[in-house]
């Protein structure tokens, strides 16, 4: 009988790596992938050769064993990801995994998605008598118009700034894919006086790169600069609950705007399958994952 082809984890490893995947996530997904290898050789399944009806059987065998949908669904997104690597090696020309998906985990709402106009009433309604509230609502415009998170926020620099092009530059990071949005004609007036005034009168002739600094251009958090912008915004709307769900109400609306690969551009989502979790967010969404029917369900 001929010897099963067992794949190398070396592979799965590097292009998880490249990915930007953390190391606890590799060490878990290499641990699944290993798994999965033993049951094909038990099987006598080639790796290469798999169908989609190899892989419902190998899911529906994990149920059997007692196995749980949340973690058959993390078991079939490591297959997702050797096989996607395979594919780009030119290894296989087809992903059996492509169009498989866990029915019967319970898909939630991200957060209270805020509604546009309110989005913009946080930003306009926004105090900017003091340097450190036009720093602040600054800060309030790239999230309600751009998206961006606390993070990067704090990463900006005054170099990614573009204010005669109307732009903003977001330095890529390891979760995030760097990427070149348009400001709104509000933010660009508010910006220039950010750094004309505010922002020197915050330095007190320091120097700092950073694009957001406090008073002093002393060192701070970010996370702790945004608590008393966020205790302002609540009081603006009662419903707001953090920045996260300003971002996801953000990327929400992007979502019923522009195409899911555009959307992923702009949010800087380095994989598109974080893209299509947010339309989690729309009721719409939800009421056809309702309906759709798996083999699993």
């Amino acid at each position: 009988m001929p010897k099963i082809q067992i794949a190398n984890t070396e592979e799965l490893t590097s292009y998880l790596q490249e990915k930007g995947h953390t190391k606890k996530s590799i060490n878990s997904r290499i641990l699944v992938f290993r798994q999965y290898c033993q049951w094909l050789e038990k099987e006598r399944l080639e790796i290469h050769e798999i169908r989609y009806q190899d892989v419902l059987e190998y899911m529906r065998q994990c149920k059997l064993r007692g196995v749980k949908q949340r973690t058959i669904q993390h078991y079939i997104g490591t297959l997702k990801n050797y096989y996607d690597y395979a594919l780009q090696a030119g290894k296989i020309t087809n992903n059996p995994t492509t169009h498989i998906e866990i029915k019967g985990i319970p898909r939630q709402q991200l957060h209270m998605v805020l509604e546009p106009h309110t989005l913009h009433k946080l930003y306009h309604h926004y105090p900017n008598e003091s340097s450190e509230q036009q720093r602040n609502k600054v800060m309030i415009g790239l999230l309600v118009y751009q998206g961006l998170t606390v993070s990067e926020l704090g990463r900006l620099e005054v170099k990614d700034i573009k204010l005669r092009e109307g732009k903003v530059e977001v330095p890529g990071s390891k979760k995030s894919n760097e990427r070149t949005l348009q400001l709104e004609s509000a933010q660009v007036m508010d910006i220039y006086d950010y750094v004309l005034q505010a922002r020197k009168l915050l330095l007190e002739g320091q120097e700092n790169p950073l694009f957001f600094i406090a008073k002093d251009g002393k060192r701070y958090s970010i996370s702790g600069m945004m608590k008393p912008i966020m205790r302002q915004l609540k009081k603006i709307e009662k419903k707001v609950e953090n920045a996260n769900q300003i971002r996801a109400s953000v990327i929400t609306h992007w979502l019923k705007k522009h195409n899911l690969r555009e959307a992923q551009y702009k949010a800087g989502h380095r994989y598109i399958s974080s893209t299509e979790s947010y339309q989690q967010n729309d009721t719409e969404s939800l009421q056809r994952d309702i309906d759709q029917y798996h083999p699993l369900g």
